[in-house]
């Protein structure tokens, strides 16, 4: 299969999966169903993926990737508000992405996401401990912001945080 053809039989995998969760819970969708949805053969979801987590976990990590790209986001770099800004913008801005992975009790691969950016990221500018500590503390502010609803601003939150680390 050639790049471009791949790539949009992931892109069809991955929104059809979306379609279903937002229609019935994630553990009741099954491979034949999320293929069917998507217009593409079974064999065509094995070559790609070997889970539905792995759709999940391929699409949360190219958000990820696009967002660093295009915000040059850096926690070392950048104001501490303005820096939570820039993510707490982020994550509301796929709002509806993080509130279907909450109602399946799938927000663990957000929290995974954190810490892989984390690690791997700021690998030989922080110490382990140090990139688990934050990336564990910020990922809890935005799950207990999801969890409440979203009802504060990203700014609200940003402020919320920044103060947090000045005392």
């Amino acid at each position: 299969m050639d790049h471009k053809r791949e790539v949009l039989v992931k892109d069809y995998i991955a929104e059809a999966l979306l379609q279903l969760m937002k229609k019935k819970p994630y553990q009741t969708i099954t491979i034949t169903e999320l293929c069917e949805r998507a217009g593409v053969a079974r064999v065509s979801f094995y070559r790609s993926f070997e889970t539905k987590d792995d759709v999940l976990i391929q699409q949360i990590e190219a958000i990820t990737e696009a967002f660093m790209s295009a915000s040059q986001i850096s926690y070392q770099d950048d104001p501490p508000e303005a820096y939570f800004v820039k993510l707490m913008t982020h994550m509301k801005n796929h709002k509806d992405l993080c509130d279907l992975l909450y109602k399946n009790q799938m927000t663990y691969l957000i929290n995974d996401e954190f810490n892989r950016v984390f690690q791997s990221v700021y690998a030989g500018r922080y110490d382990p401990y140090k990139s688990c500590f934050i990336s564990g503390g910020i990922y809890n502010v935005f799950y207990h912001w999801l969890q409440s609803g979203w009802k504060e601003t990203p700014e609200k939150i940003a402020a919320r945080l920044s103060d947090v680390l000045e005392k």
